[in-house]
């Protein structure tokens, strides 16, 4: 089947036809993927802990192995793989990614004078560190940890998961929501989803809350009716309905599967008028030409339209993660546990029957003789007539059972993280710096993952900084604590500026411009350590290296107090802000008693009559130099210039 999206140029497809085409796109895109979806629902079966359910390839029905009663069909699953794909979903978000926003670029040869570069760098940086304030506040107001947990496990079930990321206009709000393979359909042989020629996303949703929507077409909303589908998806749908039920029948809890497409179209001479028509953005075509992209954004039901319009993005507002690079549909990581674990699965329950029938034990009758056996508190009592019975050897199981077991093992760890992350720290590592070592050795087997997680965050932050820019109109305050001292600032949106000054509505003073071409990179906060241990011991070998560079003066007592703060916080000391208050505020020490003032009085007293300071010789130094100073006064009044020599005596 074509794709209609690349068959035809979708700016020739009228509103009233628009619907009918994203049906038959979205037919075209499942029909791709039909494959992975059957791998993507055995894979969600398998992570359920049903190692041995999967959809049959004639029949389209579910069977289950372990579910039968025969003794030589395993029945036990062990959950290795579901604690290995958590594991690397651990590793990947304590790497706590945070995003950073670099400063505006500033242009030395349009300043006047040094001062005046130097002040527009300084409030560059400024900006730039406020603009990254608000973006980790909103990523802790989104909680885009938890969402980024969701995507990693998604992923691994399915090889790509998405978030999207969109702008409340009425609220000026920006949400996210994370979605699985199942739920967007796309040309999934491509590298990178921003290259294919739309996206849909086909997700249920209450039906009283479509016909709420007053952006719809209430014409058309008299025309849906719910369908109660978990999953327009097929294969998903089997999934759900046996996980959860036959579907929801309430009235009140009526779903319909609610499609939202973007679709890219290029400006020509037939749509640019209508473009305009359908967009309430006058900016929208602001900067652009013949040949340009604009997004074209579609929300239908049913086969039927209700919204049809042209919004201002400059790509689709989705992020994707894949543990690797590649096409966008590629082999899950829980795929290279399956077959291992299947193995191992087998053999534990192959042991587990020679553990319930050998412990029973068996004995040997000869034929045609009775033998009764009575369980006592004190053991068995057998009854026989003839021959006494004799118990049977029972059988050991063979040692290259359990090697082949310990091998399944290894190879399962082989496939993702391994040793620490779950739990199995290696005999003899115990200090801080061996699990240190460990623990870096699994980040490096994850290096292409985590640099796949680290551009994941990054496309999500730009994302958000695009929207505020273009939607946050009102200025809205940002709240930082600093220290356990809190301090506020607001930001607004550059677009919501650009309307105060064309409006002639004064802008706020000190108000935080956010852009959306603002250049953001990630940071990775585990240098000084990866558990908590290595970063205590790290930071303490850091303030021990810097002391003595102190005592030299080599480096400031403020930067001593950044680390001492730093120390305490790694160290988790409760009262950090009480503490540091007090060595800013210097030594205090209790008030002195009058013994202890007393005895300060003499010690001083002694010290300045040892310096000659006090006593007879000071009393007639003080004399002389008294006598000399009066001589000088009454040789001033008598008019005599010449002053007087020695010692002597005034005449009174």
């Amino acid at each position: 089947m074509e794709n209609p999206f690349i068959r035809n140029r979708t700016s020739y497809i009228p509103t009233t036809a628009i619907a009918q085409e994203i049906d038959k796109t979205v037919e075209y895109y499942s029909n791709q993927r039909k494959p992975f979806e059957r791998k993507w629902y055995d894979n969600n079966y398998f992570d359920d802990g049903y190692h041995f359910r999967y959809v049959s390839r004639t029949t389209g029905k579910i069977i289950d192995i372990g579910e039968r009663g025969s003794l030589n069909l395993p029945q036990r699953a062990i959950p290795k793989a579901s604690r290995q794909i958590r594991g690397i979903a651990n590793l990947l978000v304590g790497l706590e990614p945070a995003p950073v926003v670099y400063p505006e670029k500033v242009t030395k040869a349009t300043m006047t004078d040094a001062q005046q570069y130097q002040m527009a760098l300084e409030a560059s940086k400024m900006v730039a560190k406020q603009s990254g304030v608000w973006l980790e506040e909103e990523w802790k107001n989104q909680h885009l940890k938890e969402k980024l947990i969701h995507m990693v496990v998604l992923a691994a079930k399915h090889g790509v998961s998405f978030m999207q990321v969109w702008p409340d206009a009425v609220e000026e709000k920006i949400k996210t929501q994370v979605f699985d393979a199942f739920d967007i359909y796309l040309m999934g042989n491509l590298t990178s989803i921003y290259d294919s020629p739309s996206i849909t996303k086909a997700f249920p949703q209450l039906i009283s809350v479509i016909k709420a929507n007053e952006n719809f077409d209430p014409m058309q909303l008299e025309r849906i009716s719910p369908d109660n589908k978990y999953a327009s998806s097929e294969i998903k749908q089997a999934y759900m309905q046996s996980r959860f039920g036959s579907g929801m029948e309430a009235d009140a809890a009526a779903t319909l599967i609610l499609k939202e497409s973007f679709i890219k179209e290029y400006l020509n001479d037939d749509n640019w008028q209508e473009v305009v028509s359908k967009t309430d953005d006058t900016d929208i075509l602001t900067g652009k030409s013949k040949g340009d992209m604009v997004m074209r954004h579609v929300f239908s039901a049913g086969g039927i339209w209700l919204k049809d319009e042209y919004v201002d993005l400059p790509d689709y507002p989705f992020a994707d993660f894949r543990f690797e690079p590649g096409a966008v549909y590629q082999k899950p990581i829980i795929e290279n546990f399956i077959p291992a674990n299947k193995s191992l699965d087998i053999l534990v329950d192959r042991l587990e029957k020679w553990s319930n029938s050998m412990v029973t034990g068996h004995w040997l009758v000869p034929k045609g003789q009775d033998v009764e056996i009575t369980n006592i508190p004190g053991g068995q009592k057998l009854s026989y007539t003839g021959t006494p019975p004799i118990q049977g050897q029972m059988a050991n199981v063979p040692a290259g059972i359990f090697n082949l077991m310990s091998f399944l093992e290894k190879t399962i760890e082989e496939q993702g993280a391994s040793t620490s992350a779950l739990g199995q720290i290696p005999d003899g590592v115990r200090s801080g710096k061996a699990i240190e070592s460990v623990k870096s050795t699994e980040y490096t087997n994850l290096k292409i993952a985590a640099d796949q997680f680290k551009e994941t965050v990054r496309t999500i932050s730009e994302k958000m900084l695009d929207i505020a820019g273009n939607h946050f109109v009102t200025p809205q305050t940002v709240y930082l604590l600093e220290g356990d001292k809190p301090t506020y600032f607001d930001i607004i949106g550059q677009r919501g500026i650009k309307i105060r000054q064309e409006a002639g509505i004064d802008i706020p003073e000190g108000v935080v411009p956010i852009k959306g071409d603002y250049q953001v990179d990630i940071n990775i906060e585990s240098g000084l350590g990866y558990t908590m241990e290595g970063k205590k011991e790290s930071l303490k070998e850091i303030v021990d290296f810097f002391i003595p560079l102190m005592e030299r003066g080599l480096i400031t007592q403020d930067a001593m107090m950044v680390l001492s703060r730093q120390l305490l916080d790694t160290y988790q000391f409760g009262a950090t802000q009480e503490f540091m208050d007090a060595l800013e505020q210097g030594p205090q020490t209790a008030p002195l008693n009058d013994e202890q003032i007393m005895q300060i009085k003499v010690g001083v007293l002694e010290a300045l009559q040892d310096a000659g300071y006090v006593g007879p010789e000071e009393e007639n130094r003080q004399i002389q130099t008294t006598k000399i100073g009066v001589a000088e006064a009454i040789n001033d009044l008598q008019g005599n210039s010449t002053p007087a020599q020695g010692n002597v005596e005034p005449q009174l």
